[in-house]
């Protein structure tokens, strides 16, 4: 009888065999037809400093404008040929292949972005955009609560389902590929989609186009100076070279965003994965977008694991989920940032 693997199984072995496809394993770096070497995404600064690297991937700060990104990244011929093999299938089936209802934590935070938004607006509605919409899950929501909606997908089942539940507005395109008029929407909303965009300025740009003159682009991404993301580095999930050529933070975000005809008007930081339980975590349980983790002795694994089950007792583990994440929010330093970006009038 055939053994049935496990996701974590399959996505692992779907990992390793696009890791050897695309990285030339004695130069322990990107093969060079699949390599693309850039200067600073946001400023063109050629001035950068070394972060970290993870499964060969480099990952560099930009000493002009602080925005973090992959150098080399990968070019278009590798994205390509990531995004159409079993990785991106085996994903969706955790990430999209669910019905999201108002027990998940996903509707939670959609619903968390629609109050966030009406309150900005002043419970203004309109017509609202979602770059890289899904299965629809938050278009519908915003639906219910009174905007017309729009929305991109370039995944096909993802597009085919929300299609059939929202209507001809979903559409199977890049935003470039759109061809909308200018000025068009009161709202482009993103979640999850900045960090993938490889040529951002020309992406803001494009949404500034199509946003009305007093119009909104709500982002919601994760914030690179967040200090999960100081702690555990390259342990940590976001880093991920086959999908998040760039890694935001508020300063890097609203220098682009001014740079495209927007003003920042609203930060707001959460901070779900910021806890000692997680912080401990990151050190000896591997990332699932960790393909070569590094190996943790015995010495460090033991006493943090004792560590751990001592934080998961109830009155600890209470204090331990809300104080540091509130402190990290508050300092500016949050996991999660939600930003409300207005078009210059």
């Amino acid at each position: 009888m055939e053994k049935t693997h496990s996701w974590k199984e399959r996505w692992e072995n779907a990992l390793r065999e696009q890791h050897k496809v695309l990285f030339d394993y004695e130069k322990k770096s990107l093969k060079s037809e699949y390599a693309e070497y850039i200067d600073c995404p946001v400023c063109g600064s050629p001035d950068s400093e070394f972060l970290f690297e993870k499964d060969w991937f480099r990952h560099v700060r930009c000493r002009a404008c602080s925005m973090v990104y992959m150098n080399p990244r990968m070019n278009q011929a590798a994205t390509h040929s990531f995004y159409n093999s079993n990785v991106n299938a085996i994903y969706n089936e955790t990430k999209f292949d669910q019905v999201s209802d108002s027990t998940t934590m996903d509707d939670l935070l959609n619903l968390d972005n629609l109050r966030l938004l009406d309150s900005f607006r002043g419970g203004e509605k309109g017509l609202l955009l979602e770059v890289g919409s899904a299965k629809g899950y938050f278009l519908s929501r915003a639906r219910e609560a009174g905007y017309t909606v729009h929305g991109l997908e370039l995944n096909r089942p993802n597009y085919e389902y929300s299609r059939k539940q929202l209507g001809d507005t979903i559409l199977d395109k890049d935003l470039s590929d759109a061809h909308y008029e200018d000025n068009k929407f009161d709202v482009v909303y993103m979640r999850d989609v900045i960090e993938h965009i490889p040529d951002p300025m020309s992406f803001l740009r494009e949404v500034n186009r199509v946003v009305k003159p007093g119009g909104v682009a709500f982002f919601d991404t994760h914030n690179v100076d967040g200090w999960i993301y100081k702690i555990a580095r390259e342990r940590h999930t976001v880093f991920f070279g086959f999908e998040h050529p760039n890694h935001w933070s508020p300063r890097s975000l609203g220098k682009a965003l001014s740079q495209s005809g927007f003003i920042a008007r609203r930060v707001k930081q959460v901070s779900l994965d910021f806890t000692m339980s997680d912080i401990l975590g990151y050190w000896v349980v591997p990332s699932f977008t960790t393909i070569y983790p590094k190996p943790v002795s015995a010495m460090i694994r033991i006493p943090v694991n004792v560590i751990r089950k001592f934080l998961n007792i109830s009155p600890i583990r209470w204090l331990d989920r809300n104080t540091l994440p509130h402190i990290a929010n508050f300092f500016g330093h949050g996991s999660v940032m939600k930003v409300i970006a207005q078009k210059e009038r």
